[in-house]
């Protein structure tokens, strides 16, 4: 039989496979702007015709308010759907319910008894209201709601959990200056069109104060740099390309919904995002670096970091460092002579003694920031600003075609002013950010409604591409997008408007026939009771025993029973820990848009058994047995309105006297630890209703 022949490089993939002998080299020595696209690297024809009449590539246009009944327009068109699916809605939570659910949901933390008692004793109609915003000016709001948009950043405090094993050079041990910035950020409300621009081009904005240096913009950028990558990699190029694909996906799962990684090979197979698109993009990346230096082959990476201070006050302790390594070569050089002079040698004693003055003198350290900056990546194939062509199948030994950079075709249009300065960050920042993008707008709102209901409007949210779903009420949505922006993006507006909604006021609890007609509850006739997140546990558990510190605290620490919060105990990509691993902390090796949400055995075990879970339970009970009197059921009942906000009920009272009696010595501070402990492992504790 004859043999077709097979095409290069194919046959000598196969030889070298048959033979066991290494692949020739497959680069291309330069890339060609006249080379012809390689056939192969389509494998789908672009679905621009569905595309076209796709609801989240249409341009956001504000709905009428259906005439329904509610007042609030967000009730009004959820009562829409609800007679349309013949429902009806629940009733108001319980007061109690509701101040603990909007304490959890904005501040991550339980009401205190004197914020309960406060609320109840309101009675008048916009008591609720002011609770909303005294809790959106609490400090805890901007750490909450971080680890919310942390979670979309792929955040890490670090690579590797054992400080033993860490490589200083290549660990993001800067990290935690953004993580506070996007607490300060949200605090201050800073608008979403804002928060975006700083995270992409933060580095190329002006000091709104005045001066040469932007320390928040710098710090900002650190969004793109502090990616899952490993300490090097031996083929330093595919690393690079990998950390651009890594760059490009995290902006379009983030900001537009859009999996824009799936057109890196070839184009995207149900979006309207072709292989082109793809490396125009990679072209504004590869036009940014943020290591030093690309590195020799299996070296280590070494991060960008920039001085948070101006040149002119870095340079003097610049120059004495220079100083101090001259000296300390010196001395090593001497120390290898043979014969390795005395200790006392007049020319060693003097080079010792000028070392140690002038590192005396040292001034410490001056604040840095892993961050980015224009630039291609010295050592690589695209070392400057510029476009790059296509990788054929994704890889960097295949080059085709250049790509001018530019924004994705669909939406930015065919005709696109060319970019002639800078990487391109700048223009791709106010591509997304402009109140015209149909996606960008719609995305942030439909993650904050998640946040707040345990489901969004729709339920892919890294995902509005022609594989989401659909949105269960997409006037709602886009209601709630043009009036975002209408805000001027400000998303404490957002949240007031979303909680004083009846949806967000209702009762978890309805009838049987109405959870089988929704049980998912995607009508929303109902508040869906869920639990808390890995963090929230374990803040609520040092808070309600009284020891909980809420000020910021600059470098994550490792100590899971440090008096910290969640946010400031490190992340690190390569073990999480027990804790955070079994409540389904987010994953920060990519962008996580929702989290997993299980109930397994292992959890029940960990709270019964893990020293930190212990720890707080002995230090609950003795706040209960320092504030509530010394009558047992006063106790149990402060024990209670501290846990749950509300007060013990009848057979709680007997459980907790039983338990109690059962140690022998119910005074004692052991008898009262073990009742702690069972209050903490209670599913209404780390649950929300």
């Amino acid at each position: 039989m004859k043999q077709r022949p097979v095409p290069a490089p194919l046959a000598a993939v196969l030889a070298a496979a048959l033979l066991l002998v290494p692949l020739p080299e497959l680069r291309s020595a330069e890339p060609s702007p006249a080379a012809p696209r390689p056939p192969d690297a389509r494998t789908a024809a672009m679905p621009t015709d569905k595309a076209k009449s796709w609801w989240a590539f249409q341009p956001v246009r504000k709905p009428v308010v259906p005439n329904t009944g509610p007042r609030h327009p967000i009730d009004a068109f959820i009562a829409e759907k609800l007679a349309a699916a013949g429902l009806e809605a629940a009733p108001a939570a319980d007061r109690r319910l509701l101040l603990r659910r909007a304490t959890f949901d904005l501040t991550g933390l339980p009401p205190t008894p004197a914020e309960v008692a406060a609320f109840l004793a309101d009675a008048a109609p916009d008591a609720f209201a002011r609770v909303v915003d005294r809790l959106l000016a609490s400090p805890a709001y901007g750490q909450r709601w971080a680890r919310h948009w942390l979670d979309v950043a792929r955040y890490a405090d670090y690579h590797d959990a054992d400080p033993k094993a860490r490589t200083a050079s290549c660990e993001p041990t800067e990290a935690w200056r953004y993580r506070d910035w996007v607490v300060d950020s949200l605090n201050a409300d800073l608008p979403f069109d804002r928060f975006i621009v700083h995270q992409l081009a933060g580095d190329l904005l002006p000091n709104p104060a005045g001066g040469a240096l932007y320390p928040a913009g710098l710090i900002a950028t650190t969004f793109l740099a502090n990616g899952a990558w490993d300490r090097g990699d031996a083929d330093k190029e595919k690393m690079l390309s990998d950390m651009v694909d890594d760059q490009i996906e995290t902006v379009g799962k983030a900001f537009l919904g859009l999996t824009l990684g799936c057109a890196r090979c070839h184009d995207h197979k149900f979006d309207p995002i072709s292989n082109e698109d793809y490396y125009a993009l990679a072209g504004v990346f590869y036009s940014t670096h943020f290591m030093e230096t690309l590195g020799s082959k299996g070296g280590e990476i070494t991060f960008k970091r920039v001085p948070l201070v101006p040149k002119e006050i870095a340079a003097p302790r610049d120059a004495q460092v220079a100083q101090l390594d001259a000296l300390k070569a010196k001395l090593a050089a001497l120390d290898k002579q043979k014969p390795k002079p005395a200790d006392n040698d007049p020319a060693r004693l003097a080079l010792v003694q000028e070392r140690d003055a002038l590192q005396a003198r040292l001034p410490p350290p001056y604040p840095v920031a892993m961050t980015v900056q224009e630039g291609g990546m010295k050592g690589g194939l695209f070392p400057k600003i510029q476009d790059v062509p296509v990788h054929v199948r994704g890889s960097y030994t295949r080059l085709g075609p250049v790509i001018p950079r530019r924004m994705p075709a669909f939406f930015a249009g065919e005709s696109q002013p060319p970019i002639t300065h800078g990487s391109g960050r700048r223009e791709l920042a106010a591509w997304i950010a402009a109140p015209a993008n149909p996606l960008t707008a719609r995305v942030i709102v439909n993650r904050v409604w998640q946040w707040h209901f345990g489901a969004g409007l729709v339920r892919t949210p890294n995902n509005f591409g022609l594989l989401a779903e659909l949105p269960t009420h997409p006037a709602l949505l886009d209601w709630l997008a043009t009036q975002f922006v209408e805000d001027g993006w400000s998303l404490k507006t957002l949240h007031r408007r979303i909680m004083l909604s009846a949806a967000y006021q209702r009762t978890s609890a309805v009838p049987r026939v109405q959870a089988v007609r929704d049980p998912d509850n995607r009508w929303l006739g109902r508040f869906t009771a869920r639990r808390i997140e890995a963090e929230a546990i374990r803040d609520a558990m040092i808070f309600v025993s009284g020891r909980l510190e809420l000020a910021p605290a600059g470098p994550a620490g490792a100590d899971i029973g440090a008096l910290r919060r969640s946010l400031y105990i490190q992340t690190a990509r390569w073990d999480r820990g027990n804790f955070a691993t079994l409540f389904d902390a987010a994953n920060p090796d990519a962008s996580v848009e929702k989290r997993s949400l299980s109930t397994v055995a292992p959890q029940a075990l960990l709270l019964l058994n893990h020293n930190f879970v212990q720890t707080q339970a002995a230090a609950l009970a003795k706040r209960l047995l320092r504030e509530a009197p010394a009558d047992e059921a006063a106790r149990i009942d402060w024990a209670c309105q501290l846990l749950f906000a509300r007060p013990a009920r009848a057979e709680e009272l007997a459980v907790g006297h039983h338990l109690l009696a059962q140690s022998g010595e119910p005074h004692t501070e052991a008898a009262w630890r073990d009742l702690a402990h069972v209050l903490l492992c209670a599913n209404e504790f780390v649950y929300v209703d």
